[in-house]
């Protein structure tokens, strides 16, 4: 487990190209419960700390079962667009099987986020820095295992990865921001 983990964390390339060789759902599924389950059980224990321990259980289970969700129609996204794109060589359940290896990060930020956490005065600070860290090397490893699932050199896999968040974004926020500038004009 350890050295699955760190070959996906700082040997990319690689670890990222034996994935893709060996896709196995329920262990991408176990690695990113573990992780992004950690991270988030420490953050949600801090927010939620006068509820009861059930309640905040439930609480991290919903989180992570939309991260889950959010993760699957992510990478059913991606699979899409790279096949419009004209780059079908790779299948669908290879990159959702690495897709759960890109919560990795958080597990070696969960410590951060208990210092961050039990530490007084800047250590506070660290927990929305560590989790912007945590984003961006997801990213790098959303990107690397678009590389690696569809054969792509780094920077056709970049394009199409943020063309994607981008496109999702869009998707997401526009008919948000549509209702509220509808609503606004008809109340002033």
């Amino acid at each position: 487990m350890r050295r699955k983990s760190y070959d996906v964390l700082f040997e990319t390339k690689m670890g990222m190209d034996w994935l893709a060789q060996n896709p196995t759902l329920w262990r991408s599924l176990f690695y990113f419960v573990i992780s992004v389950g950690a991270y988030v059980g420490v953050c949600t224990n801090v927010i939620f700390s006068q509820q009861e321990m059930a309640v905040r259980f439930a609480i991290l289970i919903a989180i992570l079962l939309v991260y889950i969700i959010g993760l699957v129609v992510f990478g059913c996204f991606l699979h899409g667009l790279i096949d419009a794109c004209g780059g079908g060589s790779g299948n669908v359940k290879g990159l959702l099987c690495i897709l759960g290896y890109t919560g990795l990060p958080f597990l070696v930020l969960t410590p951060v986020a208990l210092l961050a956490v039990k530490g007084g005065g800047f250590a506070p600070l660290l927990l929305p820095i560590s989790t912007l860290v945590g984003l961006i090397w997801s990213l790098y490893l959303v990107i690397r295992a678009v590389e690696a699932v569809y054969i792509i050199e780094f920077g056709r896999s970049a394009a199409v990865v943020l063309f994607g968040i981008l496109l999702l974004l869009l998707l997401i926020f526009l008919p948000v921001y549509i209702l509220v500038r509808v609503v606004a004009l008809s109340l002033f």
